[in-house]
């Protein structure tokens, strides 16, 4: 019996650089000899590129020491090749791409990334956290406007199919606007996207004068399904690069480095929110998540209580005491739900900080039970976008629809508030609640009611937006 509702909205993930990614090759081995091997091949059928960019590879194959530009040489010694860790926090290289951005020997000194060297502080072709790969894409070619817009299509076909009608692109840089207006200009753009442009400490203030710029061209355009009311800040890494801000120190004795000075975050914080954009953190560890409160509370204090519903992203790990804080300064906590499973992932946090701080990873209930909001996304292409396994991660805790164990089972919560986070709580975090009714996806079952296995078989018949139909199975 076929279903409807007023769809999914993905509360944090990346169309845009999912879809450009898509173009390159699409890795399936584990191994470096095979990554190598596909990617030899993908350049081989594809003659004449002049860039490369692959994904991904597990970011705990890092640890092995493989991963260098002479063993990513022999797919190509000419042709710079990128390869995306699985987390997109980092990247491997060949050495034409560590040649075209000057890396073969001279490396600089970075706030909060870190490129690997050898004895002699060459490069060794594996690049850790934004400030690092940036010198690697500032090289990278740009792909026309044509080509971002095909990319953005195909993107937008997989979100549509999936029943999500809403999506928050968590990631915008100068140039990445263009395509989305583009879209929305002649009537391609079928799904509401709400634009969040980034804001990074080192020159915050033209970063927040590029989002005015994006907000107003958005606006100008005057198409209700395409925003731009919301700016992206950084706090800290993730866990596998130890560059996740967290309140005790990494097994190894190290700590992450701040990437704000405190005094400049809440100054930021402040401005951007006297611009009128909601405030979108990405906060992995529980030191950047207080962090993140921190900035919410300063901005409280100099701008006032008004209806803001600032964001913090990911949260893996949060101080309990901070469940109330939470609370009260109405923030919505976009969790990724699918990375609430048992695997490498979960296992190498207790690797790096200690079982004690893997129990505590992904608190969706502690934070649904102290009375916080609560919205779901994917964080594509870090995870694929289709909401109903990560419904199911929230439900069992388990990637395994037959699991009856899973990571952290106290935390489990039910279908039902699996469901309402990846649509209502979500359409909340977008200012999108009051327009549910325009919205509408039919399922081929009752996703709230049939069997965990039965869930991950259900298939989207038709999705609605804003009133109009925009797809239908084929």
């Amino acid at each position: 019996m076929s279903t409807s509702f007023s769809g999914f909205r993905d509360g944090h993930c990346h169309p845009l650089f999912a879809s450009r990614e898509a173009n390159g090759p699409q890795l399936t081995a584990t191994t470096v000899s095979g990554i190598v091997d596909e990617i030899r091949n993908f350049i081989a059928s594809n003659p004449g590129l002049a860039w490369v960019d692959a994904a991904s590879f597990e970011p705990d194959l890092a640890a092995t020491g493989q991963l260098t530009a002479a063993a990513l040489d022999a797919a190509s010694t000419t042709v710079p090749i990128v390869v995306h860790a699985a987390d997109h926090h980092s990247i491997w290289v060949n050495a034409a791409a560590l040649r075209i951005a000057g890396l073969t020997e001279n490396v600089p000194a970075l706030v909060g990334a870190s490129i690997d060297v050898d004895q002699r502080g060459h490069a060794t072709g594996l690049l850790r956290e934004w400030n690092a790969m940036t010198l690697i894409y500032d090289h990278q070619p740009l792909p026309s406007l044509e080509d971002d817009l095909q990319s953005l299509l195909r993107g937008q076909e997989r979100l549509l199919a999936a029943g999500i009608v809403a999506v928050q692109d968590a990631w915008i840089d100068p140039g990445m606007e263009l395509v989305y207006l583009h879209a929305a200009s002649n009537g391609a753009l079928k799904m509401r996207v709400n634009l969040a442009p980034r804001i990074a400490p080192e020159n915050w203030q033209a970063g927040l004068e590029f989002a005015k710029k994006t907000r107003s061209a958005c606006r100008a355009l005057g198409n209700p399904l395409l925003t731009s009311n919301t700016v992206k800040i950084f706090i800290d890494g993730v866990f596998s690069s130890q560059t996740a801000l967290t309140s005790s120190h990494y097994c190894d004795g190290s700590r992450a480095e701040a990437l704000w000075d405190t005094l400049a975050l809440h100054e930021m914080a402040i401005a951007a929110d006297s611009a009128g954009f909601q405030l979108h953190f990405h906060a992995i560890g529980d030191d950047a998540v207080s962090r993140a409160l921190a900035a919410v509370e300063a901005v409280e204090l100099a701008n006032g209580p008004v209806d803001r519903r600032p964001v913090i992203a990911h949260a893996e790990l949060i101080n309990p005491l901070d469940y109330s804080r939470l609370r009260r300064n109405g923030i919505v906590v976009c969790q990724q739900p699918i990375w609430a499973v048992p695997g490498a992932s979960a296992e190498d946090v207790g690797v790096k900080l200690g079982p004690a701080a893997m129990e505590r990873l992904y608190p969706i209930k502690d934070l649904l039970s102290a009375g916080a909001i609560v919205s779901f996304g994917s964080d594509w292409p870090v995870s694929d976008p289709e909401p109903l396994a990560g419904i199911l991660a929230a439900e069992i805790r388990s990637a395994d629809p037959r699991s009856t164990t899973g990571l952290n089972p106290s935390q489990r919560i039910s279908r039902a508030e699996a469901i309402r986070a990846y649509s209502a709580g979500s359409a909340f975090q977008l200012g999108q609640e009051t327009i549910l009714s325009e919205d509408e996806v039919v399922f081929d079952r009752d996703i709230l009611h049939c069997s965990p296995e039965e869930l991950l078989e259900a298939r989207v018949l038709s999705v609605r937006v804003a009133g109009q139909q925009v797809w239908t199975q084929q």
